[in-house]
């Protein structure tokens, strides 16, 4: 028997594969996302494109709601950590995407900064969501996008 080659190196090499396996995706622990939107345990994701954007409304310091073109009731919900927007219509936001891909699905996706007169100030997304046709439609027409 080599040296290199031991019951205990074996015996680690075989836990190594068994952890694997475990952990593929074939596996029936694993399952995607998608897959287990079906039966509640994770919300569907709903995903956006920043030019699919038609009118934006602040609704509070924490919160901005976006109407994309990609249905009439397709509104998305952002909210920051911070109070960091501003409800004049004076400082704009600036959207940058960080994937590479203008396509929104997730928190991370987006970088979000409001523009003032004396440069952008970051914003810390926490949450970007899509609002179901009963909140959409709940809305007060002063804050629907």
């Amino acid at each position: 028997m080599s040296p290199l080659f031991t019951p205990a190196v074996a015996a680690l090499g075989a836990l190594l594969l068994t952890g694997c396996a475990a952990a593929s995706p074939q596996g029936g622990a694993a399952q995607a996302p998608q897959a287990m939107a079906g039966n509640g345990a994770t919300p569907e994701r709903a995903c956006f494109r920043l030019s699919s954007i038609r009118n934006q409304k602040i609704v509070d310091r924490n919160t901005v709601l976006f109407r994309t073109s990609v249905g009439p009731q397709d509104v998305f919900r952002l909210t920051t950590r911070h109070s960091c927007l501003s409800t004049g219509v004076s400082d704009p936001l600036v959207l940058i995407p960080s994937g590479g891909s203008d396509l929104i699905c997730d928190r991370l996706d987006l970088d979000l900064q409001v523009a003032t007169p004396i440069g952008a100030t970051p914003c810390l997304v926490q949450e970007i969501r899509k609002l179901t046709p009963a909140e959409v439609a709940a809305l007060p027409a002063g804050e629907r996008p």
